[in-house]
């Protein structure tokens, strides 16, 4: 078992529905998927799995249910070890994913039931005992309490003179959540959201997301992951890095990949004190392996020597 702090995940958690197929379903048909099982998901819930997998020890902060269909969500968690005492409750159902996966394209098609399940506020957060943690991991999603949420992260670390690393995993609705980027040290970026935007490369991604910081402070470490292409990474002091991914001759299930991915940069970060260029070629790995296998527990076979 790791011997750092704590990493805490803040984001959502959801019951994911996955059939598996061999193509993609035509329209008004009738058809059976060749397997299928549900699985406890949602980005920052993802993340803490993968984390526990690799051997942290982690908590996961977000809205839990009293509900009877959340039973088999707190159960998963009690399971792997994944700590929820900060977690406030409602009594509404949890949100819900119904996943496609086809064998022939590799491809995942994720649609997701919310029905407005409440978020946890910044208020909750106030709750929690910072010292406790060595990295807080955040989703983008809620950002006026998120963005309150980091804030005070930095002001508990030149408080205390801790140093509790913050990061964000951007994959949404880059306009609503830019600001969340500010007060970060890491910002992942999805490809998706960079070709909505324009961006071709990971480079430019990088590059364009560390032009909009203001010049007052340091800037994040921006990470863009590019599929099979691998990733970039921009440091803090301006050096640009690109990491190969590793080829697998078999996919079998990409959902998670680029939570695997966020994992395995905070593991090699956090608990190897790697560097940059390192910690993101470590995550690569441990995305490409993820998708060799269904869930995450085989992401066990990997080792960082931490020596």
């Amino acid at each position: 078992m790791s011997q750092a702090k704590s990493v805490l995940c803040v984001g959502c958690t959801v019951i994911d529905f996955v059939t598996i197929n061999a193509s993609y379903p035509k329209e008004d048909t009738d058809r059976r998927c060749l397997d299928g099982f549900w699985q406890r998901g949602g980005n920052a819930s993802n993340v803490s799995t993968v984390l526990r997998v690799l051997g942290c020890k982690v908590d996961f902060f977000g809205m839990l249910s009293n509900s009877d269909a959340f039973k088999v969500l707190l159960e998963d968690l009690r399971k792997r070890e994944i700590g929820t005492k900060n977690c406030p409750l409602t009594d509404r159902d949890p949100p819900f994913s119904s996943v496609i996966l086809a064998q022939d394209s590799g491809t995942r098609t994720i649609i997701h039931c919310n029905k407005d399940y409440p978020q946890s506020t910044y208020e909750d957060f106030s709750k929690i005992d910072l010292s406790e943690y060595g990295w807080v991991h955040f989703e983008a999603r809620n950002t006026p309490h998120t963005l309150k949420m980091m804030q005070s992260i930095r002001e508990h670390n030149k408080r205390t003179g801790q140093r509790v690393i913050i990061s964000l995993d951007l994959e949404t609705r880059y306009e609503q959540n830019q600001e969340l980027c500010q007060p970060c040290d890491f910002v992942v970026f999805s490809k998706e959201l960079a070709g909505q935007l324009g961006w071709k490369t990971p480079r430019q991604t990088c590059e364009e997301l560390a032009a909009s910081i203001s010049e007052s402070g340091p800037k994040p470490v921006f990470i863009c992951p590019w599929g099979s292409a691998g990733a970039g990474a921009l440091d803090d002091n301006g050096n640009y890095h690109e990491m190969g991914s590793y080829k697998q001759e078999k996919v079998v299930d990409t959902l998670g990949a680029g939570d695997s991915f966020m994992a395995g940069f905070i593991y090699a970060t956090l608990e190897g004190q790697r560097s940059v260029a390192d910690a993101v070629d470590f995550a690569n790995r441990v995305a490409s392996h993820k998708i060799t296998g269904f869930g995450y527990d085989h992401i066990a076979q990997l080792s960082l020597d931490l020596n």
